[in-house]
């Protein structure tokens, strides 16, 4: 579901919503065909573009406690589809098309070389996973956390440098490092003139006769990975050469699948370990269990043994469970179990913080479950750690087994 969720967010003028230029903070804003900044399209409020954020959480609260089984598969269905869909939204942002403001209605070079290429094949050196404690500050763009993933606010157009470590939106580092084919400085484009880096000017030559020039931020001139653009024609290539002041190169520099490939080898590693922060946070929180147990009163007759008839008597479910303290969870608690009939049931609820680690504990007819009987805890509310999330889930699910005890 994930990959369909992927594949299903292009659908039905659904991509319009996935630009965002971090220095503006905006996306296409298209007079006629619309659009909004990924960021906000991403966290858009519970059923208003049916595969946001918010979507996906209420669709896991779902997944946990509707009442039958075919309608919890179907929710989970839908929250792993809905995280799919947010996380298209993190990896159209490693493509600078998408940051840069360029509508590319024709096609666009780095999506149709990476047509050809498997993401597979970028990741074998390892992802490169955004520092964790971004998702433990407020958002720089918007008050959720989540929204660091896309931008930090820490790249304001001309310190392109600050956008080379963990701690940077993924839009800030497509944008500031790496051409478009129409927003290469001083070339004419339509699109937002108004990037400025990378700069022509801070370009190098790779070593002779190779035509390409390169970003020293991104390795040696030496290295194919920190390729840039080419240069066309004898008279550029000497040109730049020669002197490497006297700059003008209008309509001399273009991008090719070497350098697609060189953003590929950037670019890819930080989309797959961004995305996976997502599902990382989105699970975040382990409940760990302290006790779990179920006893069935049995009525002593008055002989030596009891009358272990639980269809008859009560019994008492008793489940205890570590408070979360370092998420700092401050929400409420339901508590399930599965009937014989495999309908889950809400068994109470309550207020979390509580004093102590006792989360539930009452009666229940011993008729109406199987041995063992299967539970399920959800905690819904407010959870960071640091910032807090304002609709975070933490579920755990557990077997508690019956025990008899005779009642004089």
């Amino acid at each position: 579901m994930l990959k369909l969720g992927s594949n299903k967010e292009d659908d039905e003028g659904r991509s319009l919503n996935h630009f965002h230029e971090p220095i503006k903070n905006k996306g296409l804003e298209l007079p006629v065909l619309g659009g909004i900044s990924a960021i906000d399209w991403g966290l858009n409020p519970i059923g208003q573009q049916k595969w946001s954020w918010n979507d996906a959480r209420d669709y896991y609260f779902k997944a946990l406690t509707s009442e039958t089984k075919a309608d919890r598969d179907e929710y989970w269905g839908k929250t792993f589809r809905a995280l799919g869909q947010v996380m298209h939204l993190l990896q159209d942002s490693a493509n600078p098309s998408h940051v840069r403001d360029d509508l590319h209605p024709f096609d666009d070079g780095l999506h149709d070389y990476m047509e050809r290429k498997s993401v597979g094949s970028y990741i074998g050196g390892g992802i490169f996973s955004p520092n964790p404690s971004m998702l433990e500050q407020g958002g720089a763009t918007r008050s959720e956390p989540f929204s660091n993933l896309f931008d930090r606010n820490v790249y304001f157009g001309s310190n392109p440098q600050a956008t080379l470590g963990t701690d940077i939106g993924v839009t800030e580092y497509t944008n500031a490092n790496f051409f478009t084919d129409d927003t290469i400085p001083g070339q004419g484009s339509i699109f937002n003139a108004e990037i400025r880096y990378p700069m022509v000017t801070e370009l190098v030559p790779a070593p002779i006769p190779s035509p390409y020039l390169t970003l020293p931020r991104l390795g040696s001139a030496a290295f194919p990975g920190s390729r840039a653009a080419k240069l066309t024609g004898n008279q550029a290539v000497a040109q730049f050469l020669l002197t490497n002041t006297n700059l003008d190169l209008l309509g001399q520099l273009e991008l090719d699948d070497a350098i697609y490939e060189a953003q590929s080898q950037n670019l890819i590693p930080r989309a797959v370990g961004y995305s996976a922060a997502v599902l990382s946070y989105f699970f975040r929180g382990e409940l760990e269990v302290i006790e779990q147990t179920y006893i069935v009163r049995a009525q002593n007759l008055g002989g030596p043994f009891c009358n272990q008839t639980p269809a008859d008597d009560f019994g008492l479910l008793d489940v205890r469970v570590a408070n979360p303290v370092e998420l700092n969870f401050r929400g409420t608690g339901y508590f399930y179990y599965d009937g014989l009939n495999g309908k889950r049931v809400l068994f109470g609820e309550f207020t979390i913080p509580q004093s102590d680690n006792d989360f539930f504990q009452d009666s229940i007819n011993p008729a109406e479950i199987p041995n063992p009987v299967s539970w399920n805890l959800v905690l819904e509310g407010q959870a960071g750690p640091g910032a807090l999330e304002p609709k975070a889930i933490i579920s755990k699910t557990g077997l508690a087994e019956w025990h008899f005890a005779c009642v004089h």
